[in-house]
C-alpha cells in the first residue's frame, strides 16, 4: 500500500506542476502564408530520420527542415493522394488503389503494396502499414510484406497503434488487441469509429466520435467528452488532452478544467485540422493558412503582467501584486483577480503570506485578511505598528516594527514577545526555512524557523547589504565581477567563476540560490544557471547553462525570484513573470540532421575580388592551392536551433574537429595537395551529434613543380641539355684553335707598325714641352687674382654668420612664445580628469597637429532652476590649426564660459545660437574680412532625470546602442565663419536614457576621418571611422583610447598628420 501511495503522490505532483504551467503562456512559433509559398490548408504531417517534416496540404506536399519550406513533387495526380509517411530516406504515399515510396536520394518511385494504405507506423527498424482490410509489416529492405492481421470478421479497419505490450487495431466493430503469443482479443464493441489510437507509457488512448477513451489493464474508461464531434486529439507527457473539434477549435483538458487555445497562445487565431507531435516533442497545430509549433520541452513559460510590485508564494498558491490589483494562482489552475482598496493606492509597502486557506496581507500599515475565493478583503487592524510577514504557528505570527525589531504577535497583530538579536533595519530576507536580518551595525542574524535558533555574524562595512543573498548553507555576496560565499561562521570565500567562458567579462546584475544546487546569475544578455555542490567546507561548481530571450524568458534581468512548493521558480520582471519548471527541462536526446546547402571555392585577383568560383558539390571538383572554400551547412532540428552547432574537420589529414554556431559559414584555407574531404555533422543544444554526416570532397591541384609530368619533362630536358652541351664544347675547341693561329699572324704585322710610331711620338713630345714653358707665366698672374677674391669672400661669410645667429635667437623666442601659448591654452581648456569625474566611463583622445591646437574640448558642471545637476560637454573644431586655430579656440572657450556661467543658458541649441551671435559681434564679421569660425558638438546631461540633450554645428553626435551605431546630424551651418548673418537657430535633440540601457556616445572633430594614409594615401573617411566605433564600443574606455591611437598611427604609415584630432567617448 505504501508503494501505491508513493506513485499516487508523484502523479499528483506532476499534475499540479502541469496545472500551474497550464494557466501561463507557452513558447510557440507561428508560420503564415509568406513562409510556405502562399495560402495552404494543412491536413497531415510526418517526419523522417533526419528530422525533416513533410506536410500534406490540399494542393501539394511541403518539406520543412527547421528553417525553410520546399516543395516535393509526387508522380501522381495530387487529387488522388491519400496518405504520406516519411521513413528512412523514403517518402511513402498512397492513392485509392496502391501504396508507393519515393526515394528522396534519386527521385525513383516503387510500388510497395497493391493495397491503399490508410495509416503507417514505424516500429524499431520496421514499417507497419494498415489498409482497410489488412495490417502488414515490411522487411528491412522494404520488400516481402508480412501479413500481421487481416479482417477475418469483415470489419473495416480505421486505425492502429503499436504499444509497448500490445498492438491495438480500431475497426467498425470496436477494437482488436494483439499480444504476442496470445490469440487476438475483441473489446470495446460500443466504439463504432475508433479513428485514432495512441499510447503514452502503458496507457492506450482511443478517439471515437466526440470522446477520448483510455484502455489500460483490460478496461476501457472515458476520459473526455465534447459537445460536438472531435476530429483529432493528442495526450502530452503531463496527461493533458488536446482535442480539435469539427469547428476547427482547439481545446486543452487537464482533468480539472478545459480551456481554449487562446488561454495558452493569446492573439493567435487558427482553424485547426490536425495535431502532430514531432520527435523532439514539439506539438504542431495544422490549420488553414497557418501553422503553430508549441514547444513542450521548454521549462520556461510566461505570465504577462504590467506594473508588478511583488510576488508571494504560499503552500496552495501564489499571490501576484501589481499597482492596483492582486492576482491569485492556485495549484488547481484557478486564477482569481481582486482590487486593492483605493485608500491603499499607491502601495508603498506590501507583505503577504498564506495561513491555512487565508492570506494575511499588509498594505502600508493596514493589515487585511483574504480567504481564498472571496471577492473582498477584510480589515484586521488599521495603522498597525507591527507588520506581519510570516507565521510561526496557526495562532502566532512573526512581524517587524518601524525600527526593524522582530516580534511574535497574535492573530490580532498584538505583540507577544520580541525575538532578541534580530533586527531588520537594513535588510529582511525570508526563505522557506530561514529568516535573515541585517541591522545598522552590519550584523547578520539568521533564525531557523523550525528550531527557533539564531546565529549571528558580523560583516565588513564595505559590503553592500543590497547584494547579500540567502544560500542553502550560508550567504552569498556579489558585485559586478565577483561572487563570494559567506559561511555561517562568517568566513568569506571567492567563487572561481572566471574559469567559465560564459562568465568572462560579464557584469553580474543579480543572483539567486534555488536550494536545489543551482546558483542563478543575471547578466545583460543571458540568465546563467551555475550548478554548485557543498561538500563540508568546500564549494565546487560545473559549467553554467545559459538561457536567453530565445528560451521564452521575458528578460534576463530579474527583480526577485521565489520558489513555490512544487519546485517552480517565479522570476519577477518589470513586465511580467517568467516561470521555470525543472520537470520540463528534459534533455533533447534526438539526433539532429545535417544538410549542406552550398559549397564553393574561389580565388582572389590582384584587387582582392573573388574570381574563378567552383561548385564543390560536384565530387570531381578541382581547386587551386590558394583557393578559399566556403561551405553553408544547416542543422535540421526544431528545438533550440539557435543553440545548435556545426562540427567539421578534414578527415584526410586527421584534422581535429572545429565548431561554429548554427547559421554561420565554414570558411577554409591552406589545404594539402591532392584529395581533401571535409566531414560535417550537426550537434544539438544538449551535445547529441547527428547520425548522418555530410562530406564535401575536393582535389587540390599541386603547384607545377610538384606534378608528375613536371618531373618527367625535367629529366628529359636535362638529358637534352647534356647532349647539346657536349656538342657545343667540341665545337668551341676547334673554333678557338683557328682563332689563335689568326691572332699570331696579325700580331707580327702590328709589331712592325709600332716601331715606326715610336719615332713619331718622340718628335711630338719635344713640341709640347716648349708650349708648357710659355704658359707658366700666365698661370702665375691668375693665382694672384684668386688670392684677392678669397679675402673678399671671408668678409661676406662673417656677415652671413651674424644673420644666422640673429635668426636662431628669433626662432628660439618664437618657440618659447608658442610653448607659453600652449600652456595658456591648456590652462583655459577643461581637463580629462574633470570629465572623468562627471562621466566615470569616459576618455579624451586629443592629438594636436602642431604645438597649439585649433581643436579643443570643454566641460562645465551646472545646476538648473530645479537644482538638478547638469553636465555640459563640447568638442570644438576651430578654423585652421596651429596658432591661428588656437587664437579662435581661446575666443570659443571664453564665449562658452560666459554663456553657461554668466548667462546661465544650458540648452545645447540655445548655447550654439547665442555663441554664433556673440562670435559674429566680437570679431565684427559683418564689417571685416575675418571669416574665422568653428564646428562643434555639444551635449547636456541631466543626472537626475537621465535625459541627454544634443546640438551640433555641422558636426554630428554618434552613439552605439545594442550593437547598432546611430548618428544624429547637427545643423548644416557653422558658428560664425563665411556664412554671414546672425539669424541662425540651432536645433536641440533629446534622448531619454531612463531605460538603463548601456550606450556608448562619441563627440569628435573631422581630423580623424580626414587623415591621409593607408596603402594608396587615401583619407581614412567616415565609413571606416563608424566601423571602428562599432568594433570598440563595448571595450573598456582606456582600451578604446589605445585602439584609436594605434589605428590612426598604423593608417598614417609615413604620412604627416593632416589636421588636429579630437575624439571624446563616454558611456551612459
Amino acid at each position: 500500500m505504501k508503494v501505491t501511495n508513493k506513485h499516487i503522490g508523484i502523479l499528483v505532483f506532476l499534475l499540479l506542476s502541469a496545472n500551474i504551467a497550464f494557466s501561463q503562456n507557452q513558447q510557440y512559433d507561428s508560420f503564415s502564408p509568406s513562409d510556405f509559398f502562399g495560402e495552404k490548408e494543412f491536413l497531415s504531417a510526418s517526419q523522417d530520420q533526419f528530422l525533416n517534416i513533410y506536410f500534406k496540404t490540399k494542393s501539394e506536399v511541403l518539406k520543412f527542415d527547421g528553417s525553410e519550406f520546399s516543395r516535393i513533387k509526387l508522380p501522381i495526380k495530387y487529387e488522388d493522394l491519400n496518405k504520406i509517411y516519411a521513413f528512412k530516406d523514403k517518402l511513402f504515399f498512397s492513392d485509392n488503389n496502391k501504396t508507393y515510396f519515393l526515394n528522396l536520394l534519386n527521385d525513383s518511385v516503387n510500388v510497395v503494396w497493391d493495397q491503399a494504405a490508410i495509416q503507417f507506423q514505424q516500429n524499431e527498424d520496421q514499417l507497419w502499414i494498415l489498409s482497410k482490410t489488412e495490417l502488414i509489416k515490411l522487411g528491412t529492405n522494404l520488400d516481402l510484406p508480412e501479413v500481421v492481421y487481416s479482417n477475418e470478421k469483415n470489419e473495416e479497419f480505421y486505425s492502429f497503434h503499436i504499444g509497448q505490450i500490445n498492438t491495438v487495431i480500431g475497426h467498425s466493430n470496436g477494437l482488436t488487441v494483439l499480444v504476442e503469443g496470445r490469440s487476438p482479443a475483441s473489446i470495446g464493441t460500443f466504439l463504432s469509429n475508433p479513428s485514432k489510437i495512441i499510447s503514452v507509457d502503458s496507457n492506450t488512448y482511443i478517439h471515437n466520435e466526440n470522446a477520448v477513451f483510455n484502455y489500460a489493464n483490460g478496461r476501457i474508461t472515458r476520459l473526455f467528452k465534447n459537445d460536438i464531434a472531435i476530429i483529432d486529439f493528442f495526450v502530452d507527457d503531463f496527461g493533458k488532452i488536446w482535442s480539435v473539434d469539427s469547428d476547427g477549435k482547439l481545446w486543452v483538458d487537464n482533468g480539472i478544467d478545459t480551456k481554449s487555445l487562446a488561454s495558452i497562445i493569446p492573439n493567435e487565431i487558427i482553424t485547426v485540422n490536425k495535431l502532430f507531435n514531432d520527435k523532439e516533442n514539439n506539438l504542431w497545430i495544422l490549420g488553414k493558412n497557418k501553422l503553430l509549433k508549441i514547444v513542450q520541452n521548454n521549462p520556461f513559460s510566461r505570465i504577462v503582467q504590467k506594473e508588478i510590485i511583488d510576488l508571494f508564494v504560499g503552500e496552495k498558491g501564489t499571490l501576484l501584486a501589481s499597482s492596483k490589483e492582486l492576482t491569485y494562482y492556485n495549484i488547481y489552475n484557478k486564477e482569481i483577480t481582486f482590487k486593492i482598496p483605493e485608500q491603499e493606492i499607491p502601495v508603498n509597502n506590501i507583505q503577504a503570506f498564506e495561513l491555512d486557506n487565508t492570506w494575511i496581507i499588509s498594505f502600508n500599515k493596514n493589515i487585511y485578511s483574504w480567504k481564498t475565493g472571496d471577492s473582498d478583503l477584510s480589515l484586521i487592524r488599521k495603522n498597525s505598528n507591527f507588520i506581519p510577514f510570516t507565521y510561526y504557528t496557526n495562532d502566532s505570527l512573526i512581524a517587524y516594527n518601524q525600527r526593524g525589531d522582530i516580534f511574535y504577535v497574535d492573530k490580532n497583530v498584538s505583540p507577544v514577545q520580541q525575538i532578541k538579536t534580530l533586527n531588520s533595519a537594513k535588510k529582511l530576507d525570508l526563505s522557506l526555512d530561514k529568516i535573515i536580518t541585517v541591522n545598522n551595525q552590519n550584523i547578520v542574524s539568521t533564525l531557523n524557523v523550525a528550531t527557533q535558533k539564531v546565529k549571528s555574524i558580523s560583516l565588513p562595512d564595505s559590503l553592500s547589504v543590497t547584494n547579500l543573498i540567502s544560500a542553502s548553507e550560508g550567504l552569498w555576496y556579489f558585485n559586478e565581477k565577483e561572487i563570494y560565499f559567506i559561511s555561517e561562521l562568517g568566513e568569506i570565500t571567492q567563487m572561481p567563476i572566471s574559469q567559465y567562458n560564459l562568465l568572462q567579462g560579464k557584469v553580474i546584475i543579480k543572483i539567486f540560490d534555488d536550494r536545489d544546487g543551482n546558483l542563478w546569475i543575471s547578466t545583460k544578455n543571458q540568465l546563467l544557471r551555475l550548478p554548485i555542490t557543498f561538500n563540508e567546507d568546500k564549494i565546487s561548481s560545473r559549467n553554467p547553462i545559459a538561457y536567453n530571450k530565445n528560451d521564452f524568458l521575458l528578460s534576463t534581468f530579474f527583480l526577485d525570484v521565489k520558489k513555490d512548493p512544487t519546485g517552480t521558480l517565479w522570476f519577477t520582471h518589470p513586465n511580467g513573470i517568467s516561470l521555470f519548471n525543472p520537470l520540463k527541462e528534459i534533455p533533447n536526446l534526438v539526433a539532429p540532421g545535417i544538410s549542406v546547402e552550398k559549397a564553393y571555392s574561389y580565388t582572389l585577383d590582384e584587387f582582392k575580388n573573388p574570381v574563378d568560383t567552383i561548385n564543390l558539390l560536384d565530387n570531381k571538383a578541382r581547386i587551386e592551392k590558394d583557393a578559399i572554400v566556403v561551405i553553408e551547412a544547416r542543422v535540421i532540428n526544431h528545438l533550440k536551433n539557435d543553440k545548435a552547432q556545426i562540427s567539421y574537420s578534414n578527415i584526410i589529414n586527421s584534422q581535429s574537429e572545429r565548431s561554429i554556431a548554427s547559421g554561420e559559414k565554414i570558411i577554409l584555407t591552406d589545404f594539402e595537395d591532392g584529395r581533401n574531404a571535409i566531414e560535417i555533422k550537426a550537434v544539438n543544444s544538449d551535445g547529441i551529434e547527428s547520425v548522418n554526416k555530410e562530406i564535401v570532397n575536393m582535389t587540390v591541384i599541386p603547384p607545377i613543380w610538384k606534378r608528375n609530368w613536371f618531373y618527367i619533362s625535367g629529366g628529359l630536358s636535362l638529358l637534352l641539355l647534356g647532349f647539346i652541351g657536349y656538342k657545343t664544347v667540341i665545337g668551341l675547341k676547334n673554333s678557338r684553335a683557328k682563332e689563335l693561329e689568326e691572332e699570331l699572324q696579325k700580331g707580327l704585322e702590328d709589331l712592325e707598325k709600332k716601331s715606326h710610331l715610336q719615332v713619331l711620338k718622340a718628335e711630338r713630345l719635344k713640341q709640347l714641352n716648349e708650349l708648357i714653358t710659355s704658359q707658366k707665366g700666365e698661370l702665375e698672374k691668375k693665382n694672384t687674382q684668386i688670392e684677392s677674391q678669397k679675402y673678399e669672400l671671408s668678409l661676406t661669410n662673417q656677415q652671413i654668420k651674424k644673420q644666422k645667429d640673429l635668426l636662431e635667437e628669433t626662432s628660439s623666442k618664437l618657440k618659447s612664445s608658442i610653448n607659453y601659448a600652449k600652456r595658456i591654452q591648456n590652462a583655459l581648456m577643461s581637463t580629462e580628469v574633470e570629465i572623468k569625474k562627471a562621466f566615470q566611463e569616459s576618455f579624451v583622445y586629443f592629438l594636436p597637429r602642431d604645438v597649439v591646437s585649433g581643436d579643443f574640448f570643454w566641460f562645465n558642471k551646472a545646476y538648473n532652476d530645479k537644482n538638478e545637476e547638469l553636465h555640459i560637454l563640447a568638442a570644438v573644431d576651430c578654423t585652421g590649426h596651429g596658432v591661428p586655430g588656437a587664437i579662435v579656440s581661446v575666443v570659443g572657450m571664453n564665449l562658452l564660459n560666459n554663456i553657461t556661467k554668466l548667462k546661465k543658458i544650458y540648452d545645447p541649441g540655445q548655447i550654439l545660437t547665442e555663441m554664433n551671435h556673440d562670435i559674429i559681434a566680437d570679431l565684427r564679421q559683418d564689417e571685416t574680412q575675418v571669416n574665422d569660425g568653428m564646428d562643434m558638438t555639444i551635449v547636456t546631461y541631466n543626472t537626475e532625470t537621465k535625459q541627454l540633450y544634443f546640438a551640433g554645428a555641422k558636426n554630428p553626435l554618434m552613439y552605439v546602442e545594442d550593437g547598432e551605431l546611430i548618428r544624429i546630424k547637427g545643423d548644416k551651418y557653422a558658428i560664425g565663419g563665411q556664412q554671414r548673418g546672425a539669424d541662425r537657430y540651432f536645433q536641440t535633440h533629446h534622448l531619454d536614457l531612463t531605460d538603463n540601457k548601456k550606450r556608448s556616445f562619441y563627440l569628435f572633430s573631422d581630423g580623424y576621418q580626414d587623415q591621409f594614409g593607408g596603402e594608396k594615401g587615401f583619407k581614412y573617411l567616415t565609413g571606416n571611422f563608424k566601423k571602428l566605433l562599432v568594433n570598440i564600443h563595448d571595450k573598456e574606455v582606456l582600451e578604446q583610447k589605445t585602439i584609436l591611437h594605434e589605428e590612426i598611427e598604423d593608417w598614417k604609415s609615413g604620412y604627416h598628420q593632416t589636421d588636429d584630432i579630437l575624439v571624446i567617448g563616454f558611456k551612459l
